[in-house]
């Protein structure tokens, strides 16, 4: 029946007959010659989380979605991050997460592979600037195996002594080849003009600071980091509290180690721009990767809203501003797009994009003006609404999958925010006013206060760079790391 409408549609369209004038389509209530109005947005109620604690104080997050047999689940470790990096140990974060799943438990790294497999699973862990996640996804029949596997890599890594010289071998092969990832170099510049060299959140992992990391210095830090105090296991889909908690507490919530230490949230301090214009030469490069940034706000500011909006309108969609200039009109990058990144302190609002290298010059000049309109002028009244109807129409994908699900919720233990928190973002958002945004970029986003970090040709791009007076340049090797001045 489907095929035969579809027939006939093609062939009334293929004749000519217009839909209005075919006596099929006439219906004594509807006026097929006119477009219908929209429909109401539907209302949009996001996932509730159900709060418990384990017998070991480990926190306990569960939202329930019975659609479908499966769940994902989501360890956050507060203070395990690269933040927690000891001083001259940059990378030490990341290696000791690394380890985690390469032999635990009786398991060597492949047999935990083997069964992760086995059980129609998938087990990753990984670092963000502030915390160490464990994350999985599993059957929910395959659930409580799941969790004795997850148990067992968490609370009883091996940290075997070929497994640790092998992975480290495997880090320092990558940080060999970073000079190949002209993007993460102008990050890692930017990361270290705007916070500080031998920061936090401005260090970075080296060939220099990992190759010494020993067997000692992962256990310990693990010891003090990898601590119960300090998690959160956020768990999505086909489960119910009781049950679950039951399930964890004869595992995970049973493990009681000791020595770890209190979470310190990281202190940042505003570095002076000496140097605002960051360079790396790449030879021959067809392109310059661009990122230009500065401090921004924390995630429970009162502002949140509006920055939101704000980095909507700039960049934050494909129909933003800084997009239909550099790409749409000018056709001098591929796409460019605003962003804050948000951390335990402040974050950074960074601007990312690659741009022809004949036109990288122009390019920084095109996304300065655009950044200083924001405060020269309100957000004309469709512009601000269709930013914020972006925002708020986009906000149910956020809880597509139970793994993203977990992921919105891992977020908001991070940040130190309620559990309840996305329940007014849409209504938040939608109160945001072109005034309030003005004043936000007035105050946190100008272009003179901006570095700017560009990983390119220099013999082309520098001459024309240097026509723009954004001061005097610092060089930076490929590894971005700053040349001495001759």
């Amino acid at each position: 029946m489907r095929a035969l409408t579809m027939y006939v549609t093609a062939a009334l369209l293929a004749s000519g007959v217009a839909f209005a004038e075919n006596p099929a389509f006439k219906q004594s209530n509807i006026d097929w010659s006119k477009a219908p109005p929209p429909a109401k947005d539907p209302t949009f109620k996001p996932p509730v989380a159900k709060r418990a604690k384990l017998k070991n104080g480990i926190n306990l997050l569960v939202i329930e979605n019975h659609t479908l047999p499966i769940v994902a689940m989501e360890l956050v470790v507060l203070g395990a991050g690269p933040a927690a990096d000891p001083k001259g140990k940059g990378g030490l974060a990341g290696f000791t997460a690394d380890m985690l799943d390469e032999g635990a438990g009786g398991l060597s790294a492949l047999g935990i592979t083997e069964e992760t497999e086995r059980l129609g699973a998938d087990l990753t862990v990984y670092t963000t600037a502030d915390t160490a996640r464990v994350n999985m996804g599993t059957l929910a029949k395959s659930l409580d195996a799941s969790v004795e596997l997850m148990t067992k890599v968490v609370t009883q890594p091996a940290f075997d002594a070929k497994e640790l010289e092998r992975v480290k071998g495997d880090r320092v092969t990558a940080l060999e080849l970073r000079r190949d990832r002209p993007r993460e170099v102008a990050q890692l510049m930017l990361d270290a003009a705007l916070y500080g060299a031998d920061s936090a959140y401005g260090h970075a992992s080296t060939i220099a600071s990992v190759k010494p990391l020993a067997e000692a210095d992962v256990k310990t830090f693990y010891k003090e980091r990898w601590s119960p105090k300090a998690m959160t296991l956020v768990v999505a889909g086909d489960v119910d509290l009781k049950t679950l908690k039951t399930k964890l507490d004869a595992t995970l919530g049973a493990w009681k180690p000791t020595g770890g230490k209190a979470v310190a949230k990281v202190s940042v301090k505003a570095q002076k721009l000496t140097d605002r214009l960051l360079l790396v030469d790449r030879p021959g490069a067809a392109q310059s990767d661009v990122r230009i940034g500065v401090l921004g706000i924390e995630r429970k500011d009162k502002r949140f809203y509006q920055m939101e909006v704000l980095q909507t309108v700039l960049g934050g969609s494909f129909t933003s501003r800084l997009n239909n200039r550099l790409r749409e009109t000018l056709g001098i990058t591929y796409g460019i797009r605003s962003a804050m990144g948000y951390r335990a302190s402040r974050g950074t609002f960074v601007i990312t994009s690659a741009i022809v290298t004949a036109a990288t010059a122009q390019g920084i000049d095109e996304i300065t003006k655009l950044v200083d309109g924001l405060a020269a002028e309100d957000i004309p009244a469709a512009e601000l609404a269709k930013g914020k109807q972006n925002l708020i129409r986009q906000f149910p994908a956020t809880f597509d999958t139970n793994a993203g699900t977990v992921d919105a919720f891992a977020d908001l233990v991070a940040s130190g925010l309620p559990d309840g928190w996305y329940a007014t973002y849409a209504a938040n958002v939608g109160k945001v006013t072109a005034k309030q945004v003005r004043a936000l970029a007035k105050s946190s986003v100008q272009s003179k206060a901006m570095a700017i970090s560009i990983v390119g040709d220099m013999t082309v791009v520098k001459p024309e760079l240097d026509k723009l007076g954004l001061g005097a340049a610092r060089m930076h090797d490929l590894y971005g790391v700053p040349l001495q001045a001759k």
